[in-house]
């Protein structure tokens, strides 16, 4: 094991505290109208505020839109205001950006973020096998268990309570919040987040019915997660039964999603809260699944396609196309079937009358 033990490891994030406008203008790459020394002591959200509220003086808001400016008349009053250069006329004090404003913002987010930084080392009361290897720039926190073979690359963060089971391995600048689990033979790429209580590399729910009898499929697979994914609080992947199930690069995970065995997931793809996707489904390259979707096993969600939320998806999808509804079907389809189900009571007295006039006749 390559490591440092570390008795007092835990440093406070060097983020937050107050800051000069010229000191945040040059760190997002704008350009300050009003106060240079104008100092800055946090970030506040505008939307929280009711149309009759000033902003707070000494904060940093952000406006990109007019839409925004005309809810929030007097948004030109107080604070420091970080703005588009269409904008900027509107403000007496602000840092203007030429390019993309939305990044510049969230530049600024992290330049306030009070996240906890962890010095590099071993926490005393971790539990690491000496057959483990751990980068020296790697942070392993109390209470976190790294088993045999297992590897933490470098500048990873590994916290409480988190599990890295044998043979697995975690890429440079991951983070494994507590709690979460890496299965044993998974492999976790670089600059990745697995937020807390989620389980990488369970078995895959299979089972074999004989009479009298359940047998349970061997999951001899794993799971491999590329670089820059992140997957959120109490969510699931299963291994595969033989091979690996796959997430791709970019690809970002709500909490309380379930990927099932076996699963390739492509590159951008967005899988969002308390959805479920079957075993053996292929989800390609940009493509969306929201809410509470249900994605039924052995399909095909297409490049580019999006499945609207609290859908169930039961045949494959065709690229860049849109679903809903249970089970999913094309939106524009589904908004006719919507349309005619919205005339149906209507269309039954009708019905009911035209069936008494026609007894009556016959009658």
């Amino acid at each position: 094991m390559s490591s440092t033990r570390a008795a007092f490891w835990h440093t406070r994030g060097s983020h937050g505290g107050i800051i000069k406008v010229e000191e945040l203008a040059r760190l997002l790459g704008g350009e300050i109208k009003g106060e240079p020394g104008f100092e800055i002591k946090g970030l506040r959200d505008i939307e929280r505020l009711s149309p009759e509220q000033p902003l707070e003086d000494g904060y940093l808001y952000f406006i990109e839109s007019k839409a925004v400016l005309k809810r929030h008349p007097l948004a030109a009053a107080n604070g420091v205001i970080l703005t588009t250069a269409e904008l900027a006329d509107q403000f007496p004090r602000a840092i203007v950006v030429s390019g993309d404003a939305r990044l510049a913002f969230f530049q600024a987010l992290s330049r306030f973020d009070r996240a906890p930084a962890f010095a590099p080392g071993v926490g005393p009361k971790a539990l690491v096998d000496l057959s483990a290897r751990i980068d020296p720039t790697a942070s392993v926190l109390d209470g976190a268990v790294v088993m045999a073979r297992a590897t933490v690359g470098p500048a990873c963060v590994i916290y409480p309570g988190a599990v890295i089971e044998p043979d697995a391995t975690v890429g440079e600048g991951t983070v494994i919040r507590s709690n979460a689990v890496i299965g044993h033979g998974c492999m976790i790429g670089k600059r990745c987040l697995i937020h807390s209580a989620t389980v990488i590399g369970a078995d895959g729910f299979g089972f074999y019915d004989r009479p009298g009898a359940r047998h349970k499929v061997p999951h001899i697979g794993n799971v491999v997660i590329a670089d820059d994914v992140e997957i959120g609080a109490s969510s699931t992947v299963d291994r595969a039964t033989i091979e690996s199930t796959t997430i791709g690069q970019f690809t970002k995970i709500d909490d309380q999603v379930h990927v099932g065995h076996n699963c390739s997931v492509g590159r951008f793809v967005y899988l969002t809260g308390n959805s479920a996707i079957g075993g053996s489904v292929v989800i390609e390259d940009g493509a969306m699944i929201s809410g509470m979707v249900i994605v039924k096993d052995h399909l095909r969600i297409a490049a580019g396609s999006i499945v609207l939320g609290m859908s169930g998806v039961a045949q494959d999808t065709e690229p860049k196309q849109i679903y809903f509804g249970i089970p999913a079907r094309n939106a524009r389809e589904m908004h006719k079937m919507n349309a005619a189900l919205a005339k149906l009571p209507e269309m039954l007295v009708k019905f009911r009358e035209l069936e008494a006039t026609l007894a009556e006749k016959a009658s």
